[in-house]
């Protein structure tokens, strides 16, 4: 799959790897793919669903400060401006509108590039309905969603990944990898370090979706949500209450968003089960491509 690079109107440059199975043209009534990973992720993170889908083009971006890109930690880290990025990665690839994906953080950036207008159709994986300004003080939810610094041998830090993520195997550890790297010690730490992760989250914190949403709604285009959801224990169901739980049933009063709940899926489900979430991505393609030949013709 190529890489190709871009420069961003505020002099960043990002990375995205294209995968082509048909060359897209403006005649095309199915649209592009545009996978946005997660904070502190990178666009390898895609790649056991980029292998699984039937999309003709798929494209997996690098954003700012993640992956190979050398955004700093005084770079612009709003919703807004990441998701101005995606925008103007379109526009390089002279793709009027694409269905834009995005898993948790990424979420929120497709959100926010979907509410643009320049959206076929959004699929929000795990995100995107709320943000953890819900869930508090910020000042504690900052500090709660502060990462570890690692800095621990590389045999010791897959092994903790794999003990939380027994599902991964090796496809999914591919996929990981490039979220770390190791110093000429030995030592793994993540690529994107502790003070750009929370430069990004200040950025999501600084974010509300619901003008975003009515926007959305607005547009008319299909939009799709994924909420992942823990296997329920007996006696143990979430309270309805929760901020979360408030998001979710707020969002399924939304026009036009389809709100798909997912017993006993993780947060990364794009790794636990990515051939569903590849199925979930072409269908809505599918869709989108339907619901522009439609209007087109009328």
């Amino acid at each position: 799959m190529p890489d190709v690079s871009w420069i961003t109107s505020d002099g960043q440059a990002l990375t995205a790897t294209i995968r082509i199975h048909e060359p897209h043209s403006s005649s095309s009534t199915v649209p592009p793919v545009i996978l946005l990973h997660g904070l502190s992720q990178q666009r390898r993170f895609w790649d056991p669903v980029i292998a699984r889908l039937r999309a003709p083009v798929v494209a997996a971006l690098d954003q700012r400060g993640h992956g190979h890109s050398l955004a700093g930690v005084d770079a612009d880290y709003r919703i807004q401006r990441c998701a101005q990025d995606v925008i103007e990665f379109m526009d390089a690839q002279g793709w009027e509108r694409s269905l834009i994906v995005g898993h948790s953080w990424g979420a929120s950036v497709a959100l926010s590039a979907a509410a643009s207008g320049r959206a076929a159709a959004i699929a929000l994986i795990d995100g995107g309905l709320w943000g953890p300004g819900r869930m508090g003080d910020r000042a504690a939810v900052r500090e709660r969603l502060r990462p570890p610094v690692l800095g621990i041998p590389e045999a010791e830090l897959w092994a903790m990944i794999e003990q939380s993520a027994p599902y991964l195997g090796a496809e999914g550890r591919a996929a990981l990898a490039e979220t770390f790297e190791v110093d000429d010690a030995g030592l793994a730490r993540t690529r994107i370090g502790v003070e750009r992760h929370m430069r990004v989250l200040d950025g999501l914190l600084d974010y509300d979706p619901a003008e975003d949403l009515v926007r959305l709604a607005g547009l008319h285009c299909p939009a799709w949500a994924v909420v992942c959801e823990p296997a329920p224990r007996q006696g143990h169901a979430r309270p309805a209450s929760e901020p979360r739980s408030l998001a979710i049933a707020e969002a399924e009063q939304i026009p036009g968003l389809l709100v798909h709940r997912w017993m006993g899926a993780v947060h990364d489900v794009p790794l636990q089960w990515p051939a569903l979430v590849a199925g979930l991505i072409d269908a809505l393609d599918a869709e989108a491509g339907t619901t522009r030949s439609g209007r087109s013709t009328g």
